[in-house]
């Protein structure tokens, strides 16, 4: 039942966000005008064997805490491990297991204004949403998601969170399940702020995008001061959806890019990720069949600086690339990570707390290394 319900938390996300913005962004850029920033790598955390604590099983998450530090979900080891910024190890927290406390499957950490690590999966004998004190390690309490649990967190301010979730529609003759965008509060069970409701019907044919949308369907952003940022992974259309506190939506942004193929050396790379996610769904039997979408989204990532202003990743280049806008929809510059990055196409990052992150779910060394980068 588990499994069923994950897969019908990645169709959920294969529609399309909101209608009618009551502005589009002036974010139209001139690429001859065009200012190109680099990202450089300045520091890296883990080893392929030797110290334990610096061996990364897969990692599914980062974030930078209120002291600067850097905690880092490892989902093969059920557990948060955190780091300074110069890699030394400092603390875990959690462990494999069921108990007060324990994580058996896990992703998507967060953390919340207030220094609470969140994340979604199973543990603690409950599947739904788990917290821990970022500065003592404890586990704060485990929340049920009636359904599955959430296929996205980004923390926001106090004790609240933005998620992506679902539920079936009982009324329908068909299977049709229900997907929200919502603003919630540790401990309260209903939702502060709707930003997007959607109904989908279900399709399990297609195992492949099945996978896919249970982790990809949409990118999330916001910061401690009241923006929120949605798009969807669509393949044909690039456009993020910007709201405040009450949900009101604020404005559009429509970054450049057009429909890329992949190659294929990129659907193998694709393929291997899905089938990883597919393991972590305890659906390993569904692999031989997954095939990836030909075409990569359009957009593949969102995040906030330390300045507000938003940084959209783009699905086409190789190259990790992306456009940045302010506060208020405008074009800013793009910033490209320097050298050659053949993993670049499977790269995450995180912008929390000042630091930006990076790793590769499909790294060309062979093993995972949490990158700290820097920009120039």
């Amino acid at each position: 039942m588990r499994c069923f319900l994950l897969i019908i938390a990645g169709l959920l996300f294969a529609a399309g966000c909101g209608e009618n913005a009551p502005e589009t962004a002036d974010n139209e850029t001139d690429t001859g005008q065009t200012e190109v920033r680099t990202l450089v790598k300045i520091d890296s955390i883990g080893v392929e064997l030797g110290d334990s604590t610096l061996v990364f099983g897969a990692i599914e998450g980062m974030v930078t805490g209120p002291d600067g530090n850097i905690a880092v979900l490892d989902r093969a080891a059920c557990c948060i491990k955190i780091f300074t910024t110069e890699g030394d190890f400092v603390r875990q927290i959690s462990r494999r297991g069921n108990g007060p406390g324990e994580l058996i499957s896990t992703g998507f950490l967060a953390i919340t204004g207030n220094g609470t690590l969140i994340l979604a999966g199973d543990g603690s004998e409950t599947v739904g949403v788990h917290s821990f004190d970022y500065f003592t390690g404890s586990w704060t309490g485990s929340e049920t998601s009636y359904g599955a649990p959430p296929t996205c967190l980004e923390g926001a301010s106090g004790a609240t969170y933005m998620r992506k979730s679902l539920e079936m529609d009982p009324t329908s003759d068909e299977p049709v399940a229900i997907a929200r965008i919502t603003l919630n509060e540790i401990g309260r069970e209903e939702p502060l702020v709707l930003f997007q409701e959607t109904r989908i019907p279900l399709n399990l044919e297609n195992m492949g995008e099945v996978v896919s949308l249970v982790w990809f369907g949409y990118d999330l952003a916001c910061d401690f001061s009241g923006r929120f940022y949605v798009a969807p992974r669509s393949t044909q259309e690039a456009v993020v959806y910007a709201y405040d506190a009450a949900g009101e939506e604020l404005f559009t942004i429509v970054p450049d890019g057009e429909p890329t193929l992949r190659s294929l050396e990129e659907l193998e790379t694709e393929r291997l990720v899905l089938a990883a996610k597919a393991t972590a769904m305890d659906s390993a039997e569904i692999i031989p069949s997954l095939q990836p979408d030909p075409y990569k989204p359009m957009i593949r990532g969102l995040e906030v600086d330390a300045e507000g202003n938003l940084w959209v990743l783009a699905g086409g280049p190789a190259q990790p690339t992306f456009q940045v806008f302010d506060r208020t929809g405008c074009y800013l510059y793009t910033a490209v990570l320097q050298g050659e990055v053949p993993d670049g196409h499977s790269w995450n990052f995180n912008f929390s707390g000042g630091n930006i992150l990076a790793y590769a779910e499909d790294p060309a060394l062979g093993f995972q290394k949490l990158y700290v980068l820097a920009l120039e």
